[in-house]
């Protein structure tokens, strides 16, 4: 069945189109690794212990204004659920992450000892011939 068979069917083209929509949405949010604040982590780390809004609000010294929209935005990247119940593991996203990271440094560290090994070779040729 393709994504427009609905239309002859029942003729509740914007509800089908619109979970269609939501689908995508959700699947797209998933591949993307998200960056995650220091405010966002703390509370991550707090959620642990306590779904208490005013309880993190003390243990981390953040406004419960702040720890509320904080919270809502990991609720948007998927890291907790609307019961507060952390989904996904911290250090194992870091790790993905951190390991991106080092791929492209090790990148860009690989062409600068070429351009410098190139720059050395230039000068000795300059000089010495």
């Amino acid at each position: 069945m393709g994504d427009l068979d609905f239309l002859i069917d029942d003729g509740s083209f914007h509800e089908k189109r619109f979970e269609l929509d939501i689908k995508k949405e959700i699947k797209n949010k998933k591949k993307s690794v998200e960056y995650i604040t220091e405010v966002e982590r703390a509370i991550l780390l707090c959620l642990k212990d306590t779904k208490n809004v005013r309880l993190i609000s003390k243990m981390t010294g953040y406004p419960e204004v702040v720890i509320t929209k904080a919270i809502e935005r990991l609720i948007e990247k998927g890291y907790v659920d609307d019961q507060l119940n952390i989904l996904v593991d911290i250090n194992k996203r870091r790790k993905k992450l951190e390991n991106k990271r080092s791929n492209k440094l090790l990148a860009i560290d690989i062409a600068i000892a070429i351009a410098v090994l190139v720059f050395i070779v230039a000068l000795v040729y300059y000089f010495f011939s």
